[in-house]
C-alpha cells in the first residue's frame, strides 16, 4: 500500500459513510476479509483499491471517495476532463451508452448525469 498523508481521514471517511457499521457488516457488503478490515482501522489506513470498492459498495462516486479521503487532490480530480473521461469508462459502458443514444434516436439529448 503506497503511503500518502491521510491524517486519520481514511477510517474517519469510513465510519462516516457507512454509518459506523461494524467491521464484519462492512466486510460482508463489501466482500473484504474481516482481517484486512480490522488491521486497516488498527493502522488508520486504507489502501486504495479498498476505498474504491466501498465507495462502489456504499453508491459513493469513487473519484469523490479519493479526495474526501486524501488520496488524490480536488485538482487532480478536476484535472479528468473531456475526451480523456472517456478512458475512465469500460469498453461495456460506453458500449451500452452507445446502444442506449441509438436506441434513442441520432436526435436524442445526451442524460447529463449529476454525481452527489
Amino acid at each position: 500500500m503506497e503511503k500518502t498523508n491521510t491524517s486519520g481521514k481514511q477510517i474517519a471517511w469510513l465510519r462516516r459513510i457507512t454509518h459506523d457499521d461494524s467491521i464484519n457488516s462492512i466486510a460482508k457488503r463489501t466482500n473484504i476479509p474481516y482481517a484486512t478490515l480490522y488491521k486497516r482501522f488498527q493502522s488508520d489506513e486504507l489502501a486504495t483499491s479498498e476505498i474504491i470498492t466501498i465507495a462502489r459498495c456504499y453508491g459513493i462516486n469513487p473519484i469523490n471517495a479519493l479526495v474526501d479521503t486524501g488520496v488524490i487532490s480536488i485538482d487532480e480530480a478536476a484535472g479528468v476532463r473531456g475526451n480523456n473521461s472517456l478512458r475512465l469508462f469500460s469498453i461495456e459502458a460506453l458500449t451500452k451508452e452507445i446502444v442506449r443514444r441509438s436506441n434513442e434516436g441520432a436526435t436524442a439529448p445526451v442524460n447529463t448525469v449529476h454525481d452527489d
